[in-house]
């Protein structure tokens, strides 16, 4: 279900980027987060309130950057959603040879147990596990 309403939105936000770039008229999407919509020749009328996936990315890098922060890890559900926006930091931070990068993932619903797991593996791969 939430791919084929990922696929709509693009589809509508793809649409209605070309027809307002048409016509001249400015357009501000509220979730049209695809990447493709960055294209400021296409879309010469869009300005974005949230950004892209892929800005979101590039944005935190800056700030693990700033931060000196070498490991990271990210945590998201499966759901469809999660997956493209956390698909990003794969590509931006995962393929840099600077960082350590771990994405986790979780169920929809995870138990204690999981949630537990997850914890623990955060800690180890952020700062170390010391017994």
């Amino acid at each position: 279900m939430t791919d084929r309403l990922f696929d709509y939105a693009h589809a509508v936000c793809v649409t209605a980027g070309y027809v307002l770039s048409y016509w001249n008229r400015p357009f501000f999407p509220e979730g049209c987060v695809d990447a493709s919509l960055d294209d400021y020749v296409d879309y010469d009328t869009m300005l974005r309130i949230g950004g892209s996936f892929s800005g979101f990315a590039e944005a935190f890098k800056a700030i693990t950057d700033w931060y000196g922060w070498r490991h990271i890890v990210l945590v998201s559900n499966d759901m469809s959603l999660c997956w493209y926006g956390a698909k990003p930091f794969l590509e931006v931070i995962g393929q840099d040879a600077n960082y350590t990068f771990t994405w986790l993932r979780l169920g929809v619903e995870p138990t204690d147990e999981q949630l537990h797991n997850v914890l623990e593996q955060i800690r180890a791969l952020t700062r170390g596990l010391w017994l």
